[in-house]
């Protein structure tokens, strides 16, 4: 009879698991808690930037739906229907600035899209901000924790 097979008291034959010596896992020693970990974020996912919409009207109030609306339309006007593909969350509104999200690709295009867009009225964007890291551009209230 070999190591992996026990008979029990009936004469049955029962299978045990041995494990052999050389699969036993040897334990990690543990590293000190006053470690710094670094790393590095190379290609961030999204750019954020802060808009301005410039209007002839004094007291214009620009609401989510007539922001996008506005940027959908700067974005068809420069790249068609490949324009208007371009996801853009919207983020926060203040008066007539627009703090917007858009994948790190495609904010350049947007940047241009916008510069070079007239409306109807006469309306344009202002770009003020643009950023890899949303902490620039004052999204809440936790912001200035950074300062």
């Amino acid at each position: 009879m070999s190591n992996e097979e026990e008979m029990d008291v009936s004469g049955n034959v029962e299978m045990v698991d041995v494990e052999p010596s050389s699969a036993v896992k040897r334990k990690r020693s543990e590293k000190p808690s006053s470690a710094v970990t670094q790393f590095t974020i190379r290609n961030p996912p999204w750019s954020y930037l802060q808009l301005s919409l410039i209007t002839n009207s004094p007291n214009y109030q620009l609401d989510a739906l007539t922001a996008h609306l506005h940027l959908r339309a700067a974005l068809s006007q420069f790249l068609g229907l490949h324009g208007t593909a371009i996801p853009i969350d919207i983020l926060k509104l203040h008066n007539n600035d627009v703090y917007i999200r858009v994948p790190r690709e495609d904010a350049s295009a947007l940047v241009i899209a916008v510069g070079g867009w007239v409306g109807k009225a006469g309306e344009g964007w202002r770009v003020k901000t643009s950023s890899s890291w949303a902490i620039g551009l004052r999204l809440s209230a936790g912001a200035d924790l950074f300062k």
